[in-house]
């Protein structure tokens, strides 16, 4: 269906300008809908990303600790005067 100044065409001549209204509006919503749809794959998509990104954060951080804790505890026992506790509240600073 052509647009032609605002208004749509059929091959048997012009639509009145309430078909054409009608036809304009028609258009309208199914463009407003698949913006909606588009925002909401988005949202989901930028959501799954988001928890991604806090899983890999945790898990970086968890693995940083234990290899203080690990590292504290091989100097704790190589110098066996010195307590675990101490040691890792040592390697802190």
């Amino acid at each position: 269906m052509p647009m032609i100044n605002g208004r749509f065409y059929s091959a048997f001549g012009p639509y009145s300008p309430y078909v054409s209204l009608q036809i304009h509006r028609m258009h309208l919503a199914e463009i407003r809908q698949q913006a909606e749809s588009d925002a909401s794959i988005l949202g989901g998509t930028l959501a799954s990303a988001s928890q991604n990104l806090a899983q890999g954060l945790a898990i970086l951080a968890a693995q940083a600790a234990l290899k203080r804790i690990n590292a504290a505890a091989s100097r704790a026992q190589k110098s066996s005067g010195v307590n675990f506790v101490s040691e890792l509240r040592g390697s802190e600073n």
